[in-house]
């Protein structure tokens, strides 16, 4: 439900008791106020679940965006046929509805808390966790400007920037998930049968530095994430077994069953991740809350559930370099292409494991994003042209990618359309190493500004970079589609006309039906596709080859004349000087 669950984290991490004080109000008084209001409205109105998505949505936004009052009316006008105690629910809310309007009212009169005083060290540390696990800064921004709702616009982003100025707790947060969660289901030997020797040595390494079960698991969910599609369909009945019988386990078949409805109708990925933890912030206890949460990130892996963000793709740039393309991002004179030009440039300069890291980032980045926006088999197809490299490459999967994205994208088939766009300008300038460059054979010198398809190509050939002719024409040595010839020709490349099975018109100084044979007075092999050659003998006299002395010898001297090329008198040495009289042949001039 939108970003309800993130709320209903917060509102199991952040409700201490507490006894409020009356005016002037501080900020902590309002949000504990208002986190237990908005528990209580959500307890009274369960059954919104059981509502169409625009109906349950648009009660979701009430309810975060503290409109309390259309909250509870909707409510009430939809529960009173169907759920009557849940009206009589709501109705005990309407006192604390208006007190929390009354505070604000208060406005500016409202005492200020620091961020340690509005959440404790474990708190943040809780937040600092699901921003490791999700790397969705956007959505602990939105989750804390909701758990905020009611302190003014300017104060919210203060005690924003103040919280991503705290430092994660990464070594107690790795001792006590691995201590309350309990241990996965193991996985079996024939499960794993596809991992290779590196697959096996990551996990050997895993082991040796002593991580947990989960730490493993989470190692063999991206190993099989990016496995090629072909094995994948081999393993993905177990895989799913594994996750559906572990799942149901934790969470229970209503909450499951309604995980699968929003898949089935295709819902944004980050709203059935918000919607799964939201039903793990109704478990009992944290032990099923934490072990919900591990087989949660494995299984969203093995489903291919994974949205990837423009901020993914740069998580590997540091502080400074953060900052740098920030400030070129707000600058108004600083287009896009600058921006990636600067990305390629950090990207670039990196060195050692900072490199290491740079590149598995974008390469793993990228191949998911193309797997999640445009289909697991274009991001095989570009990883294949990407690896196997060659002239033009980097235009070729550049043009094959964005072909097909603004195809469907011109179908109305994409959601966020901006942020895709953004987040593929980044893998194609670093992924894929495409510097803009238009590499069309010779055929083409332009380029589409948006595909990168080259345009007007010669000789009436197309494709990407005028590679090809169209189905009924071929290719010719001059770069120029033509008719092919009838499939029953094979003129060795000598004839371009084809009838009844017979070779028309043969060059070359050719003959034959397949223009197999050398004309009267020439000699060659027509079959090799090479020009027959004009028999070094006079008068136009036909040659053969001699295979024992390697040479050429006429066949019919004239009257008086013998000799390999005629060259000698049969009374006296009258050779011929013709322009042939002295070749030698060797195998290959044939």
């Amino acid at each position: 439900m939108k970003l309800y669950y993130f709320s209903s984290i917060l509102i199991l991490l952040f409700i201490p008791n507490f006894s409020f004080l009356r005016s002037p109000i501080s900020e902590k008084e309002l949000v504990i106020f208002r986190s237990k209001l908005v528990s209580r409205l959500d307890q009274c109105t369960r059954w919104r679940s059981e509502l169409s998505k625009n109906i349950s949505r648009t009660l979701d936004h009430f309810l975060m965006n503290s409109n309390f009052d259309e909250f509870r009316k909707a409510a009430i006008d939809l529960a009173v046929d169907r759920y009557p105690t849940s009206v009589d629910c709501l109705d005990t809310c309407s006192e604390d509805i208006e007190k929390y309007k009354e505070y604000i009212k208060m406005g500016m009169t409202t005492i200020k808390n620091s961020l340690t005083e509005l959440l404790d060290e474990e708190q943040i540390h809780q937040l600092h966790m699901i921003l490791d696990k999700t790397q969705r800064v956007d959505l602990i921004q939105k989750g804390l400007h909701q758990h905020f709702h009611g302190i003014s616009e300017k104060r919210r982003e203060e005690l924003l920037s103040e919280f991503f100025a705290t430092k994660p707790y990464r070594a107690r947060r790795s001792t006590m998930s691995r201590t309350i969660a309990r241990e996965p289901t193991p996985l079996s030997p024939e499960m794993l049968s596809w991992q290779t020797t590196r697959h096996k040595n990551v996990l050997l390494k895993l082991k040796k530095g002593k991580s947990s079960q989960w730490d493993a698991m989470n190692v063999i969910g991206d190993q099989y994430y990016h496995l090629r599609r072909s094995v994948r369909v081999l393993y993905d009945p177990q895989f799913m077994k594994y996750c559906n019988e572990s799942l149901l386990a934790i969470i229970g078949n209503t909450s499951f069953t309604q995980l699968e409805e929003m898949v089935r109708d295709s819902e944004q990925l980050e709203h059935i991740w918000n919607k799964y933890q939201q039903i793990i912030g109704y478990l009992k206890n944290e032990e099923d809350q934490l072990t919900a949460e591990h087989y949660g990130q494995f299984c969203r892996k093995i489903y291919r559930l994974l949205p990837i963000e423009q901020a993914d793709l740069m998580s590997w740039l540091s502080p400074s370099q953060r900052f740098r393309i920030a400030e070129m991002i707000q600058d108004p004179e600083v287009d896009d292409s600058q921006v990636y030009e600067k990305l390629y440039e950090f990207f670039n300069k990196a060195s050692g494991d900072a490199k290491d890291e740079a590149d598995e980032v974008i390469t793993l980045g990228c191949r998911k994003f193309i797997a999640h926006h445009l289909g697991d088999q274009l991001a095989e197809d570009i990883e294949d042209l990407r690896v196997a490299g060659g002239a033009g490459s980097s235009h070729h999967t550049a043009a094959l990618l964005f072909s097909k994205h603004y195809e469907i994208a011109e179908a109305g088939e994409l959601a966020h359309q901006k942020r895709i766009d953004e987040s593929l300008s980044i893998c194609k300038r670093i992924y894929l190493d495409y510097d803009g460059s238009c590499f069309c054979n010779g055929r083409s010198n332009t380029c589409d500004p948006k595909t990168h398809v080259c345009q007007n190509c010669t000789g009436g050939t197309i494709g990407y970079q005028c590679e090809k002719c169209p189905d009924d024409l071929q290719l010719d040595k001059s770069g120029v589609c033509s008719t092919p010839l009838d499939e029953e020709c094979n003129c060795h490349n000598h004839a371009t006309e084809c009838m009844d099975g017979m070779c028309q018109n043969c060059q070359g100084n050719t003959i034959g039906d397949q223009c197999e044979l050398c004309d009267v007075g020439y000699f060659g092999d027509p079959t090799k596709e090479k020009e027959c050659k004009k028999c070094p003998c006079p008068k136009n006299g036909e040659c053969s080859y001699n295979t024992f002395s390697n040479i050429i010898e006429c066949n019919d001297c004239p009257k008086g004349h013998i000799g390999e090329r005629c060259e000698d008198s049969e009374k006296s040495y009258q050779p011929y000087t013709t322009e042939a009289s002295t070749i030698t042949l060797v195998d290959n001039q044939l």
